[in-house]
């Protein structure tokens, strides 16, 4: 056994000498926050999408929170990325946030920032570009979204507050 005295990211980059300056993303970088409202209806079929917030590719997300009426049967929605409509809006990775979300039961405010593998608390420092495993930044917009795998029968509101910082 040995006594460990481990750094993250940017408490190495100032203990560097000569000092190297940590990203904004990582230290002391704006808090931005984003928050949308979408209404699922009883007859939206299985693979419908709604779009709540739109993230740029350099942001690290901070936190996520979702909040949903009970929607009967609506038992796995997932949370992602999606290409803007502009770009062709087609899916990037629809659950890296989250996946098979239970809204059969009226959800209050509850953190997924890290529900799914892919953005588990170890990628805490990955930009959006980062997470999607891509090799440099392609300075882009996404659509945070959730998508019904299993939307249920009633009708119902779900909501999302995503807290991130802008990319630089």
């Amino acid at each position: 056994m040995a006594i460990a005295n481990s750094k993250s990211t940017a408490i190495s980059n100032r203990d560097s000498s000569p000092r190297v300056p940590s990203p904004a993303h990582l230290v002391r970088g704006p808090l931005f926050e984003a928050v949308g409202t979408a209404e699922v209806a009883a007859a939206d079929d299985n693979g419908s999408v709604y779009r709540m917030a739109r993230l740029r590719s350099s942001d690290r997300v901070s936190q996520i929170r979702v909040w949903s009426d009970a929607i009967t049967g609506g038992t796995a929605f997932d949370l992602g990325l999606y290409r803007t409509a502009d770009d062709g809006g087609a899916a990037v990775d629809d659950d890296l946030f989250a996946s098979a979300l239970d809204f059969s039961s009226a959800v209050g405010g509850t953190d997924v920032t890290y529900e799914a593998a892919a953005s588990n608390h170890d990628k805490i420092e990955k930009r959006l570009w980062e997470l999607l495993g891509l090799s440099a930044d392609p300075q882009i917009d996404y659509d945070l979204a959730f998508t019904a795998d299993t939307v249920g029968s009633a009708a119902g509101t779900v909501s999302l507050r995503v807290r991130f910082t802008g990319g630089y």
